[in-house]
């Protein structure tokens, strides 16, 4: 059983190949997470909660040897993870990985610079939705938006994110306030600013928003006129917010979202690179 670890500035998250062919996507916060680093992993990380007919399935109970292959690009240091996992499970597997097991051509200055997570989740969308050219957008704490064409990683664009970009606001001027807007999961059901704002509020709502929306688009149709079949997958925790306002500037079938892009991707990669 392969365990998929992604420990970004927000959130850990991960993916679980069970044996019986079936998958597992879970997420924590990261403050969350790291309280108490031992329980986290005791009383959540081994609770997968999947019913296999008989009793919830747990790691800890899990007789087999657990290959865990992780990222890291926040701050939590996945050895910390990594050493209270072996207290548990000594026999278990651990796999760091890095830019020499991502199968792409990595078209840019400095290959090495580059955020692991962006290279797998450019990985995983080719290999999910097959080799026409992407434009792959990861709207988290920060938002990529990057370009895969022919099997190459050509680099792309770093935004802020929604929640970053919104704390700006009061630092531009003392009359501006501090908006919050939707976070995962309630973006999902949240309602989309209407424009033009007729308050401040709603306002910064709309540039906020609309102004991603359209930068994203803008992104797209640089590209667009250099590559034929050019598809936008879009994932992230705010990627089904954004997906409902991209819905209404791109034609329908031309936006993959796939919420868990990056973990698939690192149980699909081949680690013998």
């Amino acid at each position: 059983m392969d365990v998929a670890v992604d420990i970004g500035n927000t959130n850990l998250k991960t993916f679980t190949c069970l044996p019986q062919g079936n998958a597992i996507h879970r997420s924590w916060g990261i403050p969350f997470v790291t309280k108490n680093i031992g329980d986290f992993v005791l009383q959540h990380l081994f609770r997968l909660d999947m019913p296999t007919g008989r009793a919830d399935l747990r790691m800890s109970a899990y007789s087999k040897p657990i290959t865990w292959r992780i990222i890291q690009t926040g701050r939590l240091d996945w050895t910390i993870l990594k050493a209270e996992i072996l207290k548990i499970r000594p026999k278990d597997k651990f796999k760091q990985i890095t830019h020499k097991q991502i199968p792409l051509e990595i078209d840019v200055d400095y290959p090495a610079k580059v955020g692991i997570d962006r290279l797998v989740a450019a990985f995983s969308a080719v290999h999910k939705y097959g080799e026409s050219p992407k434009l792959v957008v990861d709207a988290g704490t920060a938002i990529t938006i990057d370009v895969v064409q022919n099997g190459t990683f050509r680099g792309g664009a770093i935004l802020p994110g929604l929640f970053m970009t919104s704390q700006v606001y009061p630092n531009i001027s003392q009359r501006l306030p501090l908006v919050p807007i939707p976070l995962h999961p309630d973006t999902e059901n949240a309602t989309l600013p209407a424009f033009p704002g007729k308050n401040t509020e709603n306002a910064i709502l709309n540039g906020l928003y609309w102004g991603t929306v359209g930068a994203i688009r803008q992104f797209y149709d640089r590209m667009l006129s250099k590559m034929d079949g050019l598809s936008l997958i879009l994932t992230g925790g705010d990627a089904a917010y954004l997906l409902r306002g991209l819905s209404t500037v791109f034609p329908l079938g031309q936006i993959e979202f796939c919420d868990t892009l990056v973990v698939e991707g690192l149980v699909k990669l081949p680690l013998s690179r």
